[in-house]
């Protein structure tokens, strides 16, 4: 599984996102959109708000979140796969 999170320094809800992952142990790539134009590119083609959160399934599925509430209240669902994996 994979998960990547696409965000902003400057976005809080970014910042909780990312500490809600890490206190739950859920490893994630980050992929700044100031930085890049290839994530800012892609995230806005997905939704046109950030925080966005792409989970990758090993077979290939993907689901895609958008913003702090709803990745919040799917973490259980991501603490249950890891603990499957």
């Amino acid at each position: 599984m994979r998960v990547v999170v696409y965000g902003a320094v400057w976005c809080e809800p970014c910042r909780k996102v990312k500490q809600e992952l890490e206190a739950a142990d859920v490893p994630y790539i980050y992929r700044d959109i100031n930085s890049s134009l290839v994530a800012k590119q892609h995230a806005l083609s997905v939704q046109d708000t950030i925080p966005l959160v792409e989970i990758e399934a090993n077979s290939g599925n993907r689901v895609v979140i958008g913003g702090y509430e709803d990745t919040k209240d799917t973490l259980d669902i991501l603490q249950f796969i890891m603990q499957e994996v």
